[in-house]
């Protein structure tokens, strides 16, 4: 069979069975019977063009059909790019013309398209159609398909049986050789296909291969399409005339980035979003009773922004909307500034607010019809004396658009944005998933309308897989007299300040921005890392704090061997003499080919910054939950054949890491959900248990008071609380849980209702609070001078350890597959040299586990068991300390075992099984014989399909019988060895063949 058989006949099948008309390329011409080409140099069927013009714009006079297909068929421009920007805009908003009638000028605009009815336009598929430009070489593209006669997509077929044939040299053989060679195909190329049995990908001109995505289900058939190649797939997904239609109208954007044009075209999981998205909306803008459009979800680096610039083009183009004023929100300066380059650069008029007036917002808002505003949240904060924000536009065809919605869009400033605009609707988008906890995303924003999850975008390929090495710098305490100096400092100070210090200075920030040592140190790892990473691109560091960031960012720059270096922090010219813009270092970073190659940041950089090129992110800073998944992210974007990103550990993230995979790779369960009204019956319930503390309090009308008369109010509910220290315990615990469930609920009409309430119960608290007694500012500057004297002194660097936790196999796994969750440990700070150790533990064992379930589950509880009598307190720490160096050293004794032994490791694990669970005494050499045949016997084991785990475990475990009576062991007293085993040979293949 050959590619036309395997790949090009059953498209062009496809094609016809979702109603094109087919004509292979030579019934088109020019030697065929009914030619619709003049020459080898026609591209465009001029013929149906004509037709279909006439036929759509019937009120038009024949000179204004001959002007637009003039306008439409002339290039202008050398720039290839160029004329097909020029070509789509002509397609998309018509072609401007002017004609007499009587005498006098009129003008009008030819549609192309009929958009609105997509069965009245001419849909033709061919194949095999010659095509010469002058003297050039002739070529024939497999598939052509024709729109009203016009070639608006390209598709390549390959043959899958052949090795040489690869997709990715069908993309190249479009691009270079067809784009090269007959260009004029290409002024009216809207999507590029590259297909053969097995695969299919879409993308468009310009794009790079990296950028070309498949297709993966058919709108409604979504549940069917695993049944179906991947090319028919694409064809009846992307093809179907009503979407294909929309996709080039709605879903095709050209940029102009640093003076390159390029164009881009949604995937599919953007393009089903979006229009869900505006299908929410069209049901939920002019329904007084619903204002929540919904949430979207796609995961960090597959697009999310531009996705929000779609819905934008596609809603203000919706009939129904009556042209919309759409809000942008975030809650970040840079996001903001970001997200407002990127509608910009895509051609959307935006307008910002960037000024700290919070009035200047106001009067954006304040106007009849359209416009797409950009501002952050902490803009609609109320002024020194308004009490409530104030309506500024009532409009019901506002659309507030909330990006990262879970973060701070449904909490207090949210309230503010809809008193400010009652009447608007609210749809949300985030990168990163929904906290099983938080209710109040989707009270806020409605359900889901579109998740596309990590899973999903790596198996498109629109991210690359996260992998993770952890390379620990330990510290080490070296005057054990530091303790004896602290008291020594403090001797004359009060015990509040005593205790304020040892906090303030205890702090890991603290130690790591003074150990110049360990600075020094990991710097140069980092160098060395990075020089040996045999990848194309570039690298960030992030400290722990802005000093750090300098500290780290010098130590890397006086290493000879090293790359460019740049810190990027806010407030630079604090730290820096002459410092080089944040701008024009974004600009120099985000450029593959400048030399600037590793960025040391704080805070800056970490959300909202894309550079694909960046592969590795090392990390000298803890960090939590959706801070720290964006962090990750940055090094998750595809560029060029990067196979994936690297965290590099040097701080022990892995516990928060864990916490937040956990929330980011788990499906979305119903009971997630929360009923809002559930929700604000427990608000209520708060609300009463703290307003029982003002029974004999009149706060009903305290915003209008006077400012004096406000304090009278505030001192006499103090004394309410202040009755005893019991009392004040449970205002202060009965504040905490008002607070939280007045969060939930918040925007809701009912958290409006008391919001008065809880801010004056929050005036309280924090008059309360103001009671304490603060310590002296300038003798707290004193003893920060002595105490980063004494930390210098006291810590400083061990050694630096590389702790991969894959021991023998000598590879790295991918952070967020469930593969790594099962290596990724704890790690705590109450004592930094036992928790290093427990680090550098619980690692080796976790890898080891796997090779040898029987011996390190042993050690596993032995270690856990050590690690409890230290929490509870039983024992000195050194104590515990030298427990696990015990464990640590018992540890590497196996490797010698092993040794005498003779046996591999699959061999020595099933011997362990056998040997730690049997009952009765076997001797060992036919231990070792029963290990290597049940080693030989189930290594085939590996190439199994582990999908129906019930039954392969059911043929080891007969395996491993037979195994067993073969060597002369009686079932019936040994039957308790199988299930060891069983597990065991399960742990050593199932997982990887799973």
């Amino acid at each position: 069979m050959n590619e036309m058989e395997l790949a090009e006949l059953p498209a062009l099948q496809a094609f016809q069975n979702i109603g094109y008309d087919y004509k292979p390329g030579s019934e088109l011409g020019p030697n065929s019977e009914d030619p619709e080409r003049t020459s080898l140099s026609d591209v465009v069927l001029r013929g149906r063009l004509e037709r279909k013009l006439r036929e759509i714009n019937p009120s038009l006079p024949d000179e204004a059909i001959e002007d637009a297909i003039s306008q439409l068929l002339g290039s202008n421009s050398p720039d290839l790019l160029k004329n097909n920007k020029d070509f789509h805009e002509k397609l998309v908003n018509g072609i401007q013309v002017e004609y007499e009638v009587d005498g006098e000028p009129r003008g009008d605009f030819v549609d192309v398209f009929n958009f609105e009815e997509p069965e009245k336009n001419d849909f033709l598929v061919s194949n095999q159609v010659v095509i010469q430009i002058g003297e050039g070489p002739q070529r024939r593209p497999d598939v052509i398909v024709f729109v009203n006669g016009l070639p608006i997509a390209v598709l390549e077929m390959k043959d899958p049986t052949n090795p040489q044939a690869s997709m990715g040299n069908a993309y190249k053989q479009v691009t270079d050789r067809y784009v090269n060679d007959i260009p004029d195909l290409f002024h009216y190329n809207e999507l590029i296909g590259i297909l053969d049995m097995n695969n299919a990908e879409l993308g468009c001109l310009s794009a790079g291969w990296e950028w070309f995505s498949p297709w993966r289900y058919i709108d409604e058939e979504k549940d069917a399409t695993d049944e179906l190649p991947p090319s028919e797939v694409l064809i009846r997904g992307a093809f179907d005339k009503k979407r294909l239609l929309d996709l080039i109208q709605n879903f095709i954007l050209y940029a102009d980035e640093d003076g390159k044009l390029g164009k881009k075209l949604a995937a599919y999981h953007q393009f089903y979003a979006v229009n869900s998205a505006v299908e929410s909306s069209r049901e939920v803008v002019p329904n007084p009773d619903e204002d929540r459009i919904g949430l979207v979800w796609h995961t960090q680096g597959s697009g999310k922004s531009l996705s929000m610039v779609f819905y934008a083009k596609k809603i203000r183009g919706e009939s129904s909307m009556k042209n919309p004023t759409l809000v942008f929100l975030t809650d970040r300066n840079d996001l903001d500034d970001q997200l407002y380059k990127e509608f910009k650069k895509h051609g959307l008029d935006a307008e910002w607010a960037d000024s700290d007036n919070r009035v200047e917002l106001r009067d954006r808002l304040d106007r009849e019809a359209g416009g797409i505003i950009f501002a952050t949240i902490q803009k609609f904060q109320t002024t020194d004396d308004e009490v409530q924000y104030p309506e500024v536009n009532d409009r019901e065809n506002v659309i507030v658009v909330a990006d990262e919605a879970h973060r701070t869009q449904y909490k207090s400033l949210a309230t503010n944005v809809r008193d400010g605009l009652p009447n608007a609707s609210h749809l949300g988008f985030t990168a990163t998933p929904i906290e099983k906890e938080d209710r109040s995303t989707t009270n806020t924003f409605g359900g889901y309308i579109s998740q596309y999850t990590i899973r999903e975008s790596e198996k498109d390929e629109s991210t690359v897989p996260i992998y993770y090495e952890s390379r620990l710098a330990k510290l080490q305490i070296n005057n054990p007299e530091i303790e004896d100096k602290f008291n020594e400092l403090m001797e004359s100070k009060s015990d509040d300040l005593k205790q304020e210090m040892k906090r303030k200075w205890t702090q890991l920030r603290r130690v790591i921005e003074n150990s110049e040592e360990r600075t020094e140190m990991i710097a140069d790892d980092i160098v060395e890392h990075y020089n040996n990473r045999e990848i194309e691109g570039k690298a960030m560091v992030v400290a722990i704090s802005r000093q750090a960031a300098v500290n780290l960012s010098r130590k890397i720059r006086a290493n000879p061997d090293a790359p460019e270096t740049r810190v990027v922090i806010s407030g630079q010219e604090d730290f820096i003499d002459d410092p080089i813009s944040n701008d024009e270092l974004k600009r120099r970073f985000k450029d593959d080919e400048d030399p600037f190659e590793i960025a040391v940041v704080c805070d800056k950089w970490l959300t909202g910054f894309d550079a694909p090129h960046l592969h590795t992110l090392y990390v000298d800073k803890p960090m939590k939950n959706h801070n720290l998944l964006q962090a990750i992210g940055r090094v998750n974007r595809v560029y060029k054949d990067k196979p994936g990103g690297l965290i590099v550990d040097y701080i022990g993230i892995s516990k928060r890491l864990k916490e937040a995979l956990d929330k980011y790779t788990s499906e979305v369960r119903n009971d997630a959900m929360l009923d809002i009204e559930e929700a604000v019956k427990v608000m209520k319930d708060k609300h009463k248990k703290v307003a029982d503390f003002f029974a004999a309090v009149d706060y009903s009308d305290w915003p209008q008071l006077e400012e004096l008369e406000r304090k009278r109010l505030l001192y006499k509910a103090q004394n309410e609380v202040l009755v005893t220290e019991e009392r004040e315990d449970k205002f202060r615990e009965s504040m905490k849980e008002l607070k939280k469930a007045h969060a939930l609920v918040t925007p809701h009409s009912a958290a409006s209702d008391i919001r008065a309430d809880v801010a004056f119960f929050e005036a309280v608290l924090g008059a309360i609070n103001s009671i304490e007694d603060s310590n002296n500012p300038d003798e707290m500057e004193d003893l920060d001078s002595a105490m980063k004297e004494l930390v210098a002194e006291g810590v400083g660097i061990e050694d630096l350890i590389e702790v991969t936790g894959f021991d023998k196999w000598e590879k790295e796994k991918p952070v967020l597959s469930d593969e790594f969750l099962e290596d990724v440990e704890e790690v705590e700070f109450e004592n930094l040299q036992v928790k290093m150790l427990r680090q550098l533990l619980e690692n080796e064992i976790t890898t080891r586990k796997k090779g040898n379930l029987a011996k390190y589950e042993s050690f596993e509880k032995e270690l856990k068991e050590t690690i409890e009598k230290y929490n509870e307190g039983f024992g000195s720490t050194q104590q515990v300390i030298d427990e696990l160096r015990d464990i640590a050293d018992r540890i590497q004794e196996t490797d010698d075992r092993q040794e005498e032994l003779g046996l591999n490791d699959e061999e020595l694990a099933f011997y362990d099984a056998i040997s730690a669970n049997t009952e009765t005494e076997i001797d060992e050499d036919t231990l070792k014989e029963i290990a290597q045949e049940l080693k030989q016997n189930l290594k085939d084991s590996v190439e199994l399909d582990w999908t129906n785990r019930e039954k392969i475990r059911a043929e080891i475990r007969s395996e491993v019988r037979s195994v067993l009576r073969q060597n002369g062991l009686k079932m019936y007293k040994h039957d308790n060895l199988v299930d060891p085993i069983v597990t065991q040979a399960e742990a050593f293949y199932g997982g990887a063949a799973a």
